[in-house]
């Protein structure tokens, strides 16, 4: 604050400093002519004076107090004309010329701008900016979480750097001082009025959300490429890279019946039977799977998915003797296939057969044997090369009492098991059976 008029009589103890200091006064007398009495060579000159006694104090410090307050007061004075100074030279210009630090201030001093009644509305737009980050930085957080669920790798790397980059551009603009002046810097190079360096920062957080929600939107395309990749796995047998790769595709899709059933299916292989019902049970209980039916035929697309999780889940049951829970999956299986007229080929055929011997296994073990024995009977006919539903049919004619029929059946079993050894190998019940009609075989012979 300025403390006293201008006066050249001071007492000092540094002739050189006071030298400096009095043609810094003898310049700053500029102003007493009024406000537009004085050149911009005038006010240059000022400064570069006061560059020159900046240099002395970076070079001496043995300065008394008096010679201190004495420039105190000078600096007051060239301050009160910091409008004018700033108005009549572009100080701008000699910055970027002189490249002067930012402890030299009067190389910085600012005229007030008029406030324009469009910066009332500033404060809208920054708490737009804050809001609109927050969406960002939310969007940013789940697809992370979505894309690493299945582990790291390169993909998933690149895409949540580039986008962590650009939430870090953004928010360091908006929210921290060095990333403020850095942002002020670019939107003076590209010539944007100061005026709307608000909205400007508004608009670059709003594309930011908008491109960042259009990966998350993008998501389900990258769940189908993590399935696709977990099948190949499957087929190459190695299970653990199969089954990372289908999490990370369900938790990009959450309600993805094909990643589920595939899951499913490799829990079965490891012996995990109670996680591999849960997937299954996720399947099953698609709302839009349920509610397929000619009507509406684009809910139906993994229709075939949906029953052959009802015929996996419910065979699962029956071997763990749940056969209450096993015989409506079933019965839906079998009434849904019934509702789509339009389905058909050899796989369809194959489900039908899997899922009327199922119903006829669990209603055996259930001691219904007049429907079961109908049951089974219809998947012998569907497919008559199949060795496990005159397995069943074998130890239904066997609970009846019947010993002629159960001996063809049990034959005719072991003679179909006997022709396609990989299902020998592949699945345990037909392995058991066909070991079962060997010897049921044998003690007929003996």
């Amino acid at each position: 604050m300025y403390t006293k008029p201008l006066s050249l009589e001071e007492s000092t103890q540094s002739p050189a400093f006071e030298k400096l200091v009095d043609q810094y006064h003898v310049t700053l007398r500029v102003f007493d002519r009024g406000n537009s009495g004085f050149t911009s060579g005038e006010i240059l000159n000022i400064l570069t004076h006061r560059d020159q006694i900046q240099v002395f104090l970076s070079e001496r410090s043995l300065l008394s107090s008096q010679q201190l307050l004495h420039l105190a007061d000078l600096d007051c004075y060239l301050k009160k004309y910091e409008v004018i100074i700033a108005t009549h030279l572009d100080l701008e210009a000699w910055r970027q010329l002189i490249n002067p630090p930012q402890t030299s201030w009067w190389w910085f001093l600012k005229a007030p701008e008029p406030r324009h009644w469009w910066n009332e509305y500033d404060w809208l737009f920054n708490t737009g900016t804050l809001i609109v980050l927050t969406i960002s930085a939310s969007l940013i957080t789940d697809t992370a979480t979505r894309l690493f669920a299945g582990g790291i790798d390169l993909g998933s790397t690149l895409v949540i750097s580039g986008q962590s980059l650009l939430a870090l551009l953004a928010g360091g603009g908006a929210l921290t001082h060095a990333g403020r002046q850095a942002y002020e810097r670019i939107l003076y190079r590209l010539q944007v009025n100061k005026r709307y360096w608000q909205e400007a920062s508004f608009a670059f957080a709003l594309i930011l959300a908008i491109c960042l929600g259009a990966i998350h939107t993008a998501l389900p395309r990258f769940a189908d490429n993590a399935n696709v990749s977990g099948e190949i796995h499957y087929k190459n047998g190695k299970l653990d890279s199969a089954r990372k790769d289908f999490h990370r595709a369900i938790a990009l899709k959450p309600d993805f019946p094909k990643a589920h059933f595939n899951l499913a299916l490799v829990h079965e292989d490891l012996q995990q039977t109670e996680e591999a019902k849960a997937e299954y049970q996720m399947v099953v209980t698609q709302k839009e799977l349920i509610n397929c039916n000619s009507a509406n035929a684009d809910l139906c697309k993994d229709l075939m998915i949906w029953l052959q999780a009802h015929n996996n889940l419910a065979e699962l049951d029956i071997i763990d003797e749940e056969y209450g829970e096993a015989a409506p999956l079933l019965r839906a299986g079998l009434r849904k296939l019934e509702q789509q007229k339009v389905m058909a080929g050899p796989e369809v055929k194959s489900l039908q057969h899997d899922l009327l011997k199922n119903l006829g296994w669990a209603r055996l073990n259930q001691n219904f044997l007049t429907e079961s024995e109908d049951l089974l009977r219809q998947a012998t006919i569907l497919e008559p090369n199949t060795p496990d539903s005159f397995c069943m049919l074998a130890k239904l004619s066997d609970a009846k009492k019947q010993e002629e029929k159960a001996l063809t059946a049990w034959r005719k079993c072991l003679d179909l098991a006997n022709q396609n050894p990989i299902v020998l190998e592949t699945q345990p019940e037909i392995n058991q059976w066909a070991a079962l009609a060997h010897e049921r075989l044998e003690t007929k012979k003996k």
